[in-house]
């Protein structure tokens, strides 16, 4: 038998937190252990529960999204966080993912993007849906130096393995068939190989590769 998703969804309005659980108990394979109204809530629940994912709304009282996030990330390092808010802007998304978040989905956004976002942590990690991508772009183009998200550091497993793939002249398309993630993750990752590694086009990336042995040329 296949191992349900567990979902502990911390959300302060009520309504909205009952529709959030009508949408996940329609899934096969999603289980909502609990529910919460405010961050203090979030983390005594973790005393005794550990969920894969938790849905996270922002602007919560008592504790706001934002230091759960930060306390969640030292010390409930297993718990996969999606943010859920409106707010959109490319640094208030910079800074959650820099804080430890996997995903963000907009309130504005179809249930199934929610869906697949949960299925794609779950199983990958992070998720980006198109809106984060596009804001992670435009922010890119805008600013010369973004924030610790995208500081110059070794790369992951996970990019190395798509640089490659780019490398190869694969579209992200083809690389989000290939590697089982959707093309808007694939576009995020491709974002972060190109910052970490300075490289301003697909040359200057293979340049990269070759010189880092990612690439044997013979």
């Amino acid at each position: 038998m296949k191992t349900k998703i567990k979902i502990l969804i911390a959300e302060d309005q009520a309504i909205i937190r009952m529709g959030l659980k009508c949408i996940l108990k329609s899934q096969k394979d999603f289980e909502v252990i609990a529910e919460a109204s405010n961050g203090r809530e979030v983390l005594d629940i973790l005393k005794d529960k550990t969920p894969d994912i938790l849905l996270l709304d922002l602007k919560m009282p008592v504790m706001d999204g934002c230091e759960t996030l930060k306390v969640i990330s030292k010390r409930f390092k297993d718990v996969k966080v999606i943010i859920l808010s409106m707010y959109d802007e490319f640094e208030v998304i910079i800074d959650l993912f820099s804080k430890g978040a996997r995903g963000f989905v907009s309130k504005n956004s179809h249930h199934d993007i929610l869906i697949n976002a949960i299925h794609e942590v779950n199983k990958d990690g992070h998720s980006f849906d198109k809106q984060v991508s596009e804001a992670m772009l435009s922010g890119l183009l805008k600013e010369k130096s973004i924030n610790p998200l995208f500081d110059e550091q070794a790369l992951t497993e996970r990019e190395t393995i798509l640089m490659k793939e780019i490398c190869n002249g694969l579209t992200n398309i083809c690389i989000a068939d290939k590697l089982k993630i959707s093309p808007h993750t694939v576009n995020f990752h491709k974002v972060n190989i190109y910052r970490k590694t300075k490289s301003k086009n697909v040359s200057d990336l293979l340049k990269y590769a070759i010189k880092h042995g990612m690439i044997l040329v013979s």
